[in-house]
């Protein structure tokens, strides 16, 4: 233990993101709910510097974590990745949206006064309220209030009238002791301008994501519905298994997409995959990255990767995109929960191949799109946690073996991105919410 605590002292002020991480998960093992950050400081789940001994208690973590260096330095022999290079040729120009914007989380890109321009739609964990931004000048319409702890929200046109509805995650907690978990659809009464009605259909504690898909092609939605944790779960470990549910908005039947989820699940995406006949929905979590997809009346589960290999509940992933390098797909997520670890995967000779190409902070968004139009995408996250940095990587030859890092804003703690063509240029744009940072913005695409 005091050689534990000399190697501790020494390396406190330079430690890496996975294996503060992975000091984070040795903690939980030993019943602490801390988190260690790069600078050294033990931290509880809010954030706040916890009143315990740093070195007694890192001490302690390092020793449980110390089999697993090995491992967590050849993750980072694997990352290389660059400054600028290929991803200096994306260009964006900032604008603001909203600068004041309390504990943002969440933005949703859809057109709600059917005038043919991409709207935005704001969430905040914390604000009473939701609001969205009228596309050009991004004036402020309330649509609901008397709200608490929203946490997800979802649009699309239900009734054919050009104008969506929206579905709303609130009430949200993180154990089913904590969490009311209601699901609500939002109508406008005429005047999207003006406030909509709101009526619940659904209670299901830790609600947590929400996604419109089509998975069977038809082009009639459902609602994938994704809570974040089980009704046994508690942390630190979360040990618990967690459904994952759908609807279809005739009925509003709660239905499962599998059951099969364990620990905590974070992340779901919701993209066409691999010529199928509709939409899959891909899920992150304790487990890994898993792909659900509906075949002939029913939904089946595919596991993409296993995620960081780290004991639980340091393993796994958070979030899930997908993406194209010409005609080869790859997989990005962060790992693990909150995690530092920005990953791509690979197909070679059919299984995933895991690459760390970065870490940061505290990841808690990915999203892909072919901003320069030269036919492979590229890779937007950051840090929402001390640096607030958002990122973008690109890959630096044609089978994403290497990637290149591109820092796009320092004053922006993204809790989400969406992409979209705001500007009707042809040119995918990027939106972003800030939660540390309190603002929602858009990076108009000027590339060449």
């Amino acid at each position: 233990m005091d050689s534990a605590r000399r190697l501790t002292g020494a390396f406190a002020h330079r430690l890496t993101g996975a294996f503060a991480h992975r000091l984070t998960g040795a903690f939980a093992l030993l019943g602490l709910d801390a988190s260690v950050r790069r600078d050294g400081t033990v931290r509880d789940r809010k954030g706040d510097r916890m009143a315990l001994r740093w070195r007694t208690a890192a001490a302690a973590g390092l020793a449980l974590a110390m089999p697993l260096l090995a491992l967590d330095t050849a993750e980072l022999r694997s990352t290389g990745v660059q400054e600028g290079g290929a991803a200096g040729g994306v260009r964006f120009v900032t604008h603001n949206i909203d600068g004041e914007l309390a504990s943002g989380y969440q933005p949703v890109v859809a057109d709600l006064n059917r005038d043919g321009r991409p709207d935005v739609i704001g969430l905040s964990t914390r604000i009473g309220e939701l609001a969205w931004y009228e596309n050009p000048g991004w004036e402020r319409h309330v649509l609901a209030t008397g709200l608490s702890r929203s946490i997800n929200a979802a649009a699309r046109d239900l009734d054919g009238d050009g104008i969506p509805e929206i579905a709303l995650a609130h009430e949200f907690g993180t154990t089913h002791a904590s969490s009311l978990g209601i699901l609500s659809l939002l109508t406008h009464a005429g005047d999207p301008r003006q406030p909509w009605s709101i009526r619940e259909v659904d209670r299901t504690p830790t609600v947590h994501r929400i996604r419109w898909a089509d998975p069977d092609g038809s082009g009639r939605p459902v609602l994938v519905s994704a809570p974040l944790s089980g009704p046994a779960a508690e942390p630190p470990e979360y040990r618990d298994a967690v459904p994952v549910y759908w609807y279809r908005p005739d009925d509003w039947r709660r239905r499962t997409v599998t059951d099969a989820g364990q620990g905590v699940v974070h992340g779901l995406l919701v993209k066409p995959w691999r010529g199928g006949p509709g939409d899959a929905a891909f899920t992150a979590s304790f487990t890994g990255v898993h792909v659900h997809r509906y075949l002939d009346g029913e939904w089946s589960r595919e596991t993409v990767a296993a995620g960081d290999p780290a004991p639980w509940p340091a393993s796994g992933a958070s979030e899930v995109e997908v993406g194209r390098l010409g005609e080869r797909d790859f997989v990005a997520t962060i790992e693990p929960w909150h995690g530092p670890q920005v990953v791509v995967y690979r197909e070679e000779a059919g299984s995933w191949e895991r690459r760390v190409i970065d870490e940061i902070g505290s990841g808690h968004t990915i999203v892909t799109a072919d901003f320069d139009g030269d036919g492979r995408d590229e890779i937007v996250t950051g840090d929402r946690g001390d640096t607030r940095r958002l990122n973008l990587y690109a890959a630096a030859d044609a089978d994403g073996a290497s990637w290149s890092r591109q820092v796009l804003d320092e004053d922006m703690s993204p809790s989400g991105c969406a992409v979209a063509d705001l500007n009707a240029d042809g040119r995918i744009d990027l939106i972003c919410i800030g939660g540390r940072t309190a603002n929602l913005k858009w990076y108009e695409n000027a590339t060449p």
